[in-house]
């Protein structure tokens, strides 16, 4: 009975290691936008569509829904606020590691102008504030510029595609066979360990056997 429950104590510690290698092979922390309609949701149903993440862009998995990302772009930094929301995961690419650049940060200026109502006297005339830009959005034959100004989120006409687009690094494309090793190190390690798993189980049966009496 001894050894039969420090065989069963060693293969569940062994399968336990083998499994946290897997999961981390396949887990990834930030996901890049693989076209111009890569949306960013409000909730899991493509009538929220807020905006799509700008092209070659990151967005931060928060967990994976299947499907879907639950995810976060942008941080609270300068004039810019995070939001969390959904992206269908066909829209994204996995990125290996931490991007050296995640999220665009571009100011647009928001123009006012006040209208006088027919008065006479003078008024203010056109005001200049900074917004900034999180994606664009289409409705139809319209587009619009997803932004956050003066406290909140809203739209304002025009697209806007004047952005420099990042270089796809060589872990965001197709893996070569060279690659492909290299993306398959926490599998592989996986593997040893479930193969010293057997070595160490057929050990401890055969040291631990009754010999048969002469």
């Amino acid at each position: 009975m001894k050894r039969l429950t420090a065989i069963l104590l060693l293969v569940l510690c062994l399968l336990s290691a083998c499994g946290g290698n897997a999961a981390n092979a396949d887990s990834y922390r930030y996901a890049r936008a693989n076209s111009r309609s890569a949306y960013f949701f409000s909730e899991k149903d493509l009538s929220s569509s807020l905006f799509a993440v700008p092209y070659t862009y990151c967005i931060e998995v928060v967990r994976d829904e299947g499907d879907w990302y639950y995810a976060r772009y942008a941080e609270d930094s300068g004039i810019y606020r995070a939001v969390y929301g959904y992206c269908r995961k066909s829209d994204f690419d996995a990125v290996e590691g931490e991007p050296e650049v995640k999220y665009l940060y571009k100011a647009i200026d928001v123009t006012y102008t006040t209208d006088g109502g027919g008065s006479t006297l003078p008024v203010p005339g056109e005001i200049v504030v900074q917004a900034a830009y999180y994606g664009n959005y289409y409705a139809g034959a319209n587009a619009y510029s997803y932004v956050w100004c003066q406290g909140s989120f809203g739209y304002i006409e025009g697209a806007t595609d004047d952005y420099p687009l990042l270089n796809v690094q060589p872990a965001d494309t197709p893996p070569t066979e060279e690659r492909k090793e290299g993306m398959s190190a926490g599998l592989i390690s996986a593997i040893v360990i479930c193969s010293l798993a057997a070595v160490a189980l057929l050990m401890l049966f055969f040291t631990t056997r009754k010999k048969p009496e002469a």
